[in-house]
């Protein structure tokens, strides 16, 4: 018993051991010893034909405990079973089982030069060929499925050295090119006001740089792209000459290239276009604008795109029955798809979810174990980059959605509304009202459609940057004031009709279409109609007749207001004293006393005369009798 007892209590002290030395990979926890990653692999994925083949690994190994890590060795691991599915890849990785090290080969190993001291960090290499992987241990022999390899770090006493720590990546077994979707997204923050006019020449870097960077990742074969069409637009009036900042520039060969490229694209069927402005469809929604904006994007697609298939970028899955027009839409972050009269389909950006050096050989296991091939969205020239390096290992293939394949909805926080955007476009939408009111016009809601479908475009940084496009680019204010009315301030009817003349002036630049209102204090007595519409030229004035009328002697205030077709007040009031009298009693008296006036005044120059003519006649026969 004594004996049993010695046995249990070494067993005991060995597990503990045991326990004590074998630490978990991820390393966060006071007292976990070491931390072990992996930075690269250099084969993307594994040819098991090509015995000659050679897989290196490279990563660090840190002791992150207080005291030496002695008798450290880091070796090529690998788990010979076969996976062929991304839920058993899931399962392994979360719980990798026991595999088995290399250690035959000296490249198969990587010794630190002493004991890891406390805090010190080892960067290792360990290399293994196929042949070693398919001829030691439990070979790898089946092909297109994936493998776990990685590094797994010993410690301790030559003699008793226990493993401490794992660290893995899958790898792809197959020569067969691996098959996947890519959709480029064509966009920039807009910067076309609705004049045409640039305020600064931002856009002709991000043509040169980013767009170029994007555009030709979307010219490899079995790309497809979705363009913007403001940033089409910006570019097509950039190839003749426009305002930048104020000042006339060149038509710009670095938009000209693009928009042939993108032409290019669309005669080739691969071209989608985006809603104008590329917006943001799920932060317009929780701003209550969504209707607005695609009610602007609709009015402010150019022509020469609406014979383009339409895809939308959303998120929330409330907002696809709002986007019945839509031919397509991706899912950020989403997976699977569901077909039906609005194609959905998950997409993901290309590697995202791996460090830089494990990206490719993690794509094609992605690809290579996916019930159908992956759609990736690439929005960035990182995205780009990681796509494109795959060469030859991926086939493109267009993206569509399976018949059998669901769509699952990624998780997503609560959008919040832009309210201080919301405001800016509220107070456009007014402006541009009101404008279209006075000009008799749709000028208004023409400016206003572009800059308000671009409002909330997923390419703007912040709101800040949202509302200073829209403040610059939307009909502002009119002052109102500078539209005048002008008469005399009395006027006095001299009959029962009477016409008296009025001045309308327009100080706005932009012409206008007026009328003018009476409202009369004593209608019973004196009532003057309403003018027609007119329309006044910016700058210029025109008289109009002002015709009252009366139906009793006496006297009226008329309040004079100019208003634009729709009834809006514009300018200041006037008020106008019209004094009405009867004309046929006191026009009678008139000329009863204006003819005894003329006929006395006729007879005293008669008798005048006369009397004259007397006096000169005895003049003349008094000289004679002298």
């Amino acid at each position: 018993m004594k004996v049993g007892r010695v046995l249990r209590a070494m067993l005991t002290a060995a597990l503990l051991a045991a326990v004590l030395f074998t630490l978990p990979r991820a390393a966060h926890a006071d007292d976990i010893a070491v931390d072990l990653d992996i930075t690269s692999v250099s084969a993307t994925r594994l040819d098991l034909g090509n015995p000659e083949q050679v897989i290196t690994i490279t990563g660090t190994l840190t002791n992150v405990s207080t005291t030496p890590l002695p008798g450290a060795r880091v070796h090529f691991w690998r788990l010979p079973t076969p996976i062929s599915s991304p839920e058993r890849l899931a399962s392994v990785e979360a719980n990798p089982p026991l595999g088995e090290r290399l250690y035959l080969d000296p490249t198969n190993v990587a010794d630190p030069p002493g004991p890891l001291q406390p805090g010190e960090r080892f960067a290792f290499t360990v290399q293994a060929t196929v042949e070693q992987l398919t001829t030691q241990g439990t070979p790898l022999v089946e092909t297109d499925v994936a493998y776990l390899i990685g590094a797994q770090v010993r410690a301790g006493a030559e003699s008793g050295r226990l493993s401490v720590a794992l660290a893995t990546t899958p790898v792809a077994a197959t020569t067969t090119p691996v098959t996947s979707s890519a959709v480029v997204v064509l966009s920039a923050t807009p910067s076309r006001l609705s004049d045409g006019s640039f305020p600064d020449d931002s856009l002709t870097a991000t043509l040169n740089d980013r767009l170029r960077r994007l555009l030709a990742s979307a010219e490899r074969d079995g790309m497809e792209a979705a363009v913007d069409p403001a940033l089409y637009e910006a570019a097509v009036a950039m190839t003749e000459e426009h305002v930048v900042a104020g000042e006339v520039a060149p038509p710009s060969g670095i938009a000209l290239g693009f928009v042939q490229a993108v032409d290019a694209l669309a005669r080739e069927g691969r071209l989608w276009r985006l809603p104008y402005g590329n917006p943001d469809l799920a932060r317009a929604d929780a701003s209550g604008k969504l209707d607005d904006v695609l009610r602007w994007s609709e009015a402010a697609m150019p022509i020469g795109l609406l014979s383009l298939p339409t895809l939308a970028i959303v998120d929330d899955p409330g907002l696809v029955a709002a986007l019945p027009d839509v031919d397509r839409v991706l899912v950020p972050g989403g997976t699977g798809s569901r077909p039906g009269t609005v194609e959905v389909l998950g997409a993901t950006p290309p590697g995202d979810a791996a460090p830089l050096g494990l990206r490719l050989s993690r794509l094609i296991v992605d690809e290579l174990l996916a019930d159908e091939p992956p759609l990736y969205l690439i929005e960035s020239v990182a995205d780009a980059e990681a796509d494109e390096d795959l060469g030859d290992a991926r086939a493109r293939v267009a993206p569509v959605a399976g018949p059998t394949a669901s769509l699952v909805w990624p998780k997503t926080a609560e959008v919040a509304p832009w309210r201080e955007l919301t405001a800016a476009l509220d107070s456009a939408i007014q402006a541009g009202r009101l404008l279209d009111d006075l000009t008799a016009s749709t000028t208004g809601d023409a400016l206003l459609a572009p800059v308000g479908a671009s409002a909330f475009s997923a390419d703007f940084s912040s709101e800040r940057a949202a509302v200073g496009f829209v403040a610059a680019g939307t009909p502002q204010g009119l002052d109102l004031s500078k539209v005048t009315f002008r008469a005399a301030p009395s006027f006095v009817m001299g009959s029962r009709t009477n016409t008296f003349p009025a001045t309308v002036s327009n100080g706005l630049d932009v012409p206008i279409t007026v009328q003018v209102d009476f409202a009369s204090d004593s209608p019973q007595r004196i009532n003057v109609p309403d003018l027609p519409a007119v329309t006044v030229e910016a700058g210029a004035s025109v008289t109009l007749d002002v015709v009252p009328s009366a139906r009793a002697n006496g006297v009226a205030r008329v309040l004079a207001q100019i208003t634009t077709t729709g009834g809006i007040p514009v300018g200041a009031p006037a008020i106008i004293e019209i004094t009405a009298t009867d004309f046929g009693r006191v026009g009678w008296m008139i000329i009863l006393v204006s003819g005894a006036v003329v006929l006395g005044g006729t007879a005293l120059r008669i008798r005048a005369v006369r009397h004259e003519k007397e006096r000169a006649s005895v003049r003349e026969a008094d000289e004679r009798r002298q």
